[in-house]
């Protein structure tokens, strides 16, 4: 059936580039594009001359379903991991279905092992239809028992909230030893204090918490180094039901999901933690405007955000990524306020001046030399792009490292900085997952690109927004997920082929979580899918090195000390590490510092804790292949800056590693 598409325009100016990448650039401030001082979140179209005609997952060289299982093996069924996300049912086009859902590792029970929490969603707000009845909406909680399985235990936990679920943030926002969850939504954000007995409270309401929009990722960060974990969320847009009437048109009326150009761009939220109350419940305080963080060309359509002191300045700072507007670097100026630095960084923006659709983020020391660099994910025909942070500046550096064509055709999303096989070196896992199918794809020459819209109320009368085969429609937005081995030698190579589990099954991935699942001293993956399962893979990686695995905490807050810095030396090698969770793609990840190092030795460790006094405390070495706890007051403190005066590895340590 003919479809007539609405003649509308997107709720900012100009129609930008669908989600279907059909060859447009949108540029904007600072891009590199012909802009006027003064523009108000305007956008200029360019063509795209290098559209990639390659879409999707492709074909598959490595073993097969019957050979060797390859680097990562599903264990899914084996712990019992029954997770399904419930999203739509699908057919009208309800952007937050396609963007996914995230979850959390974190031990959330203190029994040194790690649980998983994984975010629902539930019905769209002008579904046509509904679920199977055994088909669960709630927020799952699984705990981890003595032989490796899992136990549902959402009933008794208190975390099975049923709003509209995005991702979630994990951090001990009352200091009192035990991790906290946020849950952010479509709709009222949700705050979940552990009461150390297995249990959670919803404390939304006695927080003060009044977060309500369409938030996406979230990080717990003490900013203002008052001791205290504060709290930033990312936003995507509106959460009006009404400003999602509609889905795309992509030509012949066939419809799909709109590009957030067609939804007016929103403003990050900043919240900070005042304490408890008189009732003993810790209290957050709406700071965005205080912070300077809503302004006019502030706004966006937030992704991701991590948080980090990427300038070494001592304060932590915030990095946004955008979803087809510049991507945010909100530096820490000590005062409570926060200036937006990604332009004059080099952070915002690609090696040819545009911004792209960012997704994902991960956050390491990718060259070794003791900063912390920067990995955006994007949409299919851009690339994800590294950036290398040179004494606070970022430089696009995809290309050289080999990272530029195997990602173009592709769409990007959780993805991570990590050992992957104890070398030294970070690797990187990375999730993809479409979210136009590869057939709706246009080149941008093509007179018939999709414009307009097409109303719920058209796809209901041609009965378009009913779905009968749900499996198959997820089916069109699969991809195949990769990775990367770092060299050594500024470059990466690619060897999705060996992956095993984790890249042989196709699905639309959205958010990897990573932790040591298993406590064997590698870090294992968790991915969420659109519209499917939840699956764990076992990393099965050769190895060529070591490892340690590190619980860096500070006794004076009772707990995992976010924000400091940390670094493992060994013979000539130093191996720089950071303690924050938050990263990847609507996801907190083990909180637990993981090394992996090349000897079976280690001198020392030396820690920077995150308050400010920009102290560094070292820690005696010994033997690899461990899990080290480093409290802080434990060891010797040093009184210069490892970092701008290295000592040599023979330098005394001193006890205090457990």
């Amino acid at each position: 059936m003919d479809f007539q598409a609405d003649d509308r325009r997107p709720a900012t100016a100009g129609l930008l580039k669908t989600l279907a990448c059909c060859g447009l650039v949108a540029c904007g401030i600072g891009s590199g594009c012909d802009n006027h001082p003064g523009d108000d979140q305007q956008f200029h179209l360019v063509t795209e001359s290098s559209v990639t005609t390659e879409c999707g997952p492709g074909e598959r060289s490595g073993p097969g379903q019957t050979q060797a299982a390859g680097m990562f093996v599903d264990i899914s069924d084996e712990v019992g991991l029954d997770f399904q996300r419930a999203v739509g049912p699908p057919g009208t086009y309800f952007l937050p279905e396609i963007n996914g859902s995230g979850g959390a590792m974190f031990d959330y029970d203190g029994d040194g092992d790690l649980d998983i929490y994984l975010v629902n969603s539930g019905p769209s707000p002008h579904a046509a239809g509904e679920f199977p009845p055994s088909q669960r909406t709630e927020n799952r909680l699984f705990r981890q028992e003595a032989d490796g399985t899992l136990l549902d235990v959402t009933a008794d936990s208190g975390l099975g909230d049923t709003g509209y679920g995005i991702g979630c943030a994990i951090g001990d926002v009352d200091n009192d030893g035990d991790p906290d969850v946020l849950v952010t939504n479509f709709g009222r954000d949700r705050l979940f204090l552990n009461d150390g007995h297995g249990h959670f409270r919803d404390a939304t309401d006695a927080a003060g918490l009044q977060s309500s929009g369409w938030a996406n990722s979230a990080a717990f960060c003490d900013y203002d180094r008052d001791g205290r974990l504060d709290l930033f969320i990312t936003h995507y847009g509106t959460d009006s039901p009404e400003s999602h009437r509609q889905a795309c048109n992509y030509g012949n009326g066939q419809a799909g999901y709109c590009s957030p150009a067609y939804y007016d761009p929103s403003t990050d939220l900043l919240l900070h933690n005042e304490g408890p109350g008189s009732d003993g419940v810790v209290r957050f305080r709406d700071v965005t405007t205080a912070a300077k963080l809503h302004w006019h060309q502030a706004k966006g359509a937030g992704f991701c955000v991590v948080a980090a002191d990427f300038n070494r300045d001592g304060w932590p700072d915030f990095y946004v990524a955008n979803d087809l507007y510049g991507n945010r670097l909100w530096i820490n100026q000590q005062d409570g306020t926060f200036k937006d630095l990604g332009a004059q960084s080099g952070a915002a923006f690609n090696r040819q001046g545009l911004h792209e659709a960012s997704m994902g983020l991960a956050m390491g020391d990718v060259d070794s030399d003791g900063d912390l660099d920067l990995l955006a994910t994007h949409i299919t025909d851009e690339t994800n792009t590294l950036y290398l942070n040179r004494n606070g500046q970022f430089h696009d550096v995809t290309q050289e490292w080999k990272l530029e064509l195997p990602s173009r055709r592709h769409t990007g999303w959780g993805v991570a900085l990590i050992d992957l096989d104890h070398d030294g070196f970070l690797d990187i896992p990375l999730v993809n997952g479409l979210v136009v199918p590869c057939q709706q794809r246009t080149n941008s020459n093509d007179p018939d690109r999709p414009t307009g819209v097409i109303t719920i109320d058209v796809l209901k009368d041609s009965g378009q927004a009913t779905v009968k085969d749900p499996s198959r429609y997820w089916s069109q937005y699969d991809d195949r997920n990769q990775v990367f081995f770092n060299t050594g030698h500024n470059s990466f190579l690619e060897r999705t082929d060996e992956a095993g589990d984790f890249s042989r099954e196709t699905y639309s991935g959205r958010a990897l979580i990573y932790g040591d699942f298993d406590n064997d001293g590698d870090l294992d993956l968790l991915v969420t899918t659109v519209g499917g399962r939840a699956r764990l893979y076992r990393n099965d990686v050769r190895k060529t090195g070591h490892w340690l695995r590190l619980k860096v905490t500070d006794p004076a807050h009772r707990r995992d000390a976010y924000g400091a810095e940390v670094i493992v030396v060994a013979g000539d090698h130093r191996y720089h590490r950071f303690v924050n969770p938050a990263s990847s793609y609507l996801a907190s990840n083990d909180p637990r510092v993981h090394v992996g190092l090349k000897d079976s030795h280690f001198d020392r460790i030396d820690v920077r804790w995150p308050d400010g006094s920009r102290r560094w405390e070292s820690f005696a070495g010994g033997d690899s292949d461990r899990e080290i706890r480093l409290t802080r007051g434990g060891g010797t403190e040093r009184a210069d800056d490892p970092v701008d005066n290295p000592q040599p590895a023979t330098s005394p340590g001193a006890p205090g590693a457990d």
